[in-house]
């Protein structure tokens, strides 16, 4: 069964699947403090975060970059836009399995997109669909 990052990890920091790990305390409170300040830079509306956390992610500019600053402020994301699979790998809670994890995300890191904001979006929704286990805080 395929695992997830987030990664909210941003990744599916959203998302109740079907099977699902929890976050840690630490990690629960550092999802927290990331979503608290991308959403005030981003603009995103509570009510495309919302739909997000039931799994329906909106195309809209303002969550794009929701995802693009969630992933900037938790290291998923180089400076020069890549994926850190390191780092990435190093987030996952306890009871996600990292090699499935890892053969994911090595399915979504060369995603591209018109810009940041678009590239960001599109690694996480790959990730979002190439996973069954979803991440809660």
């Amino acid at each position: 069964m395929k695992s997830v990052v987030l990664i909210c990890l941003a990744f599916a920091v959203f998302n109740c699947g079907a099977d699902n790990v929890h976050l840690t305390e630490t990690q629960k409170e550092k999802a927290k403090q990331y979503t608290s300040e991308c959403v005030k830079e981003s603009g995103v509306s509570t009510e495309v975060i919302n739909a997000a956390k039931t799994g329906q992610y909106s195309e809209d500019k303002a969550f794009k970059k929701f995802v693009l600053c969630f992933f900037n402020k938790s290291a998923i994301l180089n400076s020069d836009g890549t994926l850190n699979m390191d780092v990435a790998l190093a987030k996952l809670p306890p009871g996600v399995n990292k090699s499935e994890a890892q053969s994911v995300l090595e399915q979504c890191k060369d995603k591209t997109g018109q810009d940041a904001a678009d590239k960001a979006f599109e690694i996480f929704q790959c990730y979002y669909k190439g996973t069954k286990t979803h991440i809660l805080f």
